[in-house]
């Protein structure tokens, strides 16, 4: 029999408990950010992602996203993007597996905190910054959010701790080197905010690091990873005049350092009073020489934040985000105070206790998605993604889905941007087009929007939830019914059902027959019917040209012909007099 030798403890906890510790860490961490992948749509800033991505114009390239980003969001970096557009391909385009990187990221910075945490200080402090971070409500948010937030902290703390040991004489070796230039190089290429890291670090460096070598090497690391960075440079710069620009109600200097010091303590202010008591205690009782130099850069940090803030307006009250960038330092710093009193195990258990519930019901009352963004506001939307999971497979290219929301948010393209939420689930997913009107619209708009919507689509989906029907269900069903008739069923849940309805003239069985020119004009679809009673022949037709010009070069020509091909009836219009169906 082998006896397993434990390593020397480090501040009462060995590395076998602390690596079984962290397991535990990992995966609340990793529970408390999967809940999130699917359980809302995507919001706007997910949007301006997965557009970006390239998901309504898979596969894209890494030139075609910087141009996508020059396009349509100037202030941003392109390797979260390009990333996402290769995992996108590989996994789908739905927004649990382009959630998945954000839930992954988040899952590795924590890991990557333990690392750093354990070198800076101890091994008692990395385990409760790790289960602070891993509890914070606001940090959690980012989990599962298809945006590059988490990939930008675990960048940051990955260069944060090589960093440390390039400058604290840890060994080093080759790889050490070039990771280090390569995480800066990734950090400036993922968010322009990461040189709020730099500074901070660069400060640290300057002021408690002493001249070498290796010193002079840290700052060549610093200057190789900014060159390779120097083509996109431009960018920033315009990128922040982008922000700037397209800032509303930005925040005052103490109103963001208030608001960010409620987030850092998950919403209850109370316990910052313990916080800041027991890290005065520690340097009091320790003598910990680390801690204040990082509390200085922190300090720096967190001013340059204001600073840019007060500059250039550009921190409302739902980009509290840009602050996740000095997260992990602040969090180090409470956990190290937590960590330090007598009797730890019970001190920073109760404490823990209160974090965690603080932090429940933070999140719980919801209070904290106000400052995210506007993530609260697809509370109002339908859910995009169980309509995609139940038709995939189901729809033809000329489906047309008609549904209702309370907000009108989900089918309009944000301001400069080609395609609306419902489009991402619609076209980018299932290859079909279709709106979400309101809910409650008046009467007369919602007759001229629907009888608008049927005469260009011959095919229709009409969507609801049967268990809470919308007002204007009734009405839009009638309006439908007068001259579609109801065909296949395709979904039929307890909370949504989706029936296809095709125009009267059409079967259910009818078999689209598109005619395609070498002009750019199209016929999409083409139907009669002969109605005995009356001795009429109805045809329809659907036609579609790729260029407006080309309504006015070209006529259209129908005609009846008889069995002897005898011309009975004949009509000929224009394209721009044709309506989408006659």
């Amino acid at each position: 029999m082998v006896k397993l030798k434990w390593q020397t403890s480090q501040n009462g906890i060995s590395s076998q408990a602390g690596l079984m510790l962290m397991t535990l860490v990992l995966l609340l961490a990793f529970a408390l950010g999967a809940n999130g992948l699917n359980a809302d749509v995507i919001w706007v800033d997910e949007l301006a992602s997965v557009t970006l991505m390239g998901s309504f114009d898979s596969p894209y390239s890494l030139s075609q996203v910087v141009e996508s980003i020059r396009q349509y969001s100037p202030d941003q970096g392109p390797l979260y993007f390009f990333l996402g557009g290769l995992w996108g391909q590989i996994a789908g385009w739905s927004q649990f597996s382009l959630r998945l990187i954000s839930l992954f990221s988040g899952i590795l910075m924590i890991a990557w905190l333990y690392r750093f945490a354990t070198d800076a200080v101890n091994r008692r402090t990395a385990i409760v910054a790790a289960i602070l971070m891993s509890t914070s409500a606001f940090v959690i948010l980012y989990f599962h959010d298809i945006r590059m937030y988490t990939m930008l902290m675990c960048l940051g703390i990955a260069h944060s701790w090589l960093y440390w040991r390039l400058a604290h004489h840890f060994r080093i070796t080759r790889l050490t080197q070039v990771l280090f230039i390569l995480t800066a190089s990734l950090l400036f290429y993922t968010h322009n905010f990461s040189t709020i890291l730099f500074a901070g670090l660069g400060i640290y460096h300057l002021i408690f690091v002493k001249r070498s070598r290796r010193w002079l090497n840290i700052i060549m690391g610093w200057a190789l990873g900014a060159l390779f960075f120097l083509p996109y440079a431009p960018s920033v710069i315009v990128g922040l005049q982008f922000n700037q620009g397209h800032t509303s109600t930005p925040l005052t200097a103490p109103e963001v350092a208030g608001l960010f010091a409620s987030l850092m303590v998950n919403g209850f202010i109370w316990l910052w009073l313990p916080i800041l008591l027991t890290i005065g205690y520690a340097l009091w009782r320790r003598r910990e020489p680390v801690i204040p130099r990082l509390m200085i850069a922190t300090l720096f940090m967190v001013a340059a934040i204001l600073m840019i803030s007060w500059q250039f307006n550009i921190i409302t009250i739902t980009r509290l985000r840009y602050f996740l960038i000095v997260w992990f330092v602040i969090v180090i710093l409470f956990a190290f105070g937590i960590a330090s009193m007598l009797y730890w195990r019970i001190t920073t258990g109760v404490f823990l206790l209160l974090w965690c519930v603080a932090g429940y019901q933070f999140n719980r009352s919801g209070e904290v998605i106000q400052y995210a963004g506007l993530m609260a506001r697809v509370r109002h939307y339908p859910p995009l993604h169980q309509y995609v999971f139940y038709l995939l497979d189901k729809t033809e290219s000329q489906d047309y889905l008609l549904g209702f929301s309370e907000d009108y948010g989900a089918s309009r393209a944000p301001s400069n941007w080609p395609n609306s939420i419902a489009d991402y689930y619609l076209k980018a997913q299932l290859g079909i087009d279709g709106v979400f009107l309101h809910a409650s619209l008046k009467r007369y708009r919602l007759e001229q929007d629907v009888r608008g919507i049927l005469r260009e689509h011959p095919h229709v989906l009409l969507a609801h939830d049967p268990s809470d029907a919308p007002p204007n269900y009734a009405r839009t069903l009638e309006i439908i019914q007068k001259d579609y008739k109801p065909c296949a069923v395709l979904v039929d849940k307890p909370d949504l059902l989706i029936q296809r309805y095709v125009h009267s003239v059409m079967g259910c069985d009818h078999e689209p027959a598109p005619i395609a020119y070498e002009n750019g004009v199209r016929v999409i679809d083409r139907a009669a019917r002969y109605v005995p009673e009356s001795n009429l022949v109805k045809i329809l037709t659907w036609w579609e040209a790729a260029d407006e010009d080309l309504l006015d070069e070209y006529n259209v020509s129908m005609q009846i012909i008889t069995s002897d091909w005898q011309n009975v009836r004949q009509e000929d219009r224009h394209l721009y007099e044709l309506p989408p169906w006659n």
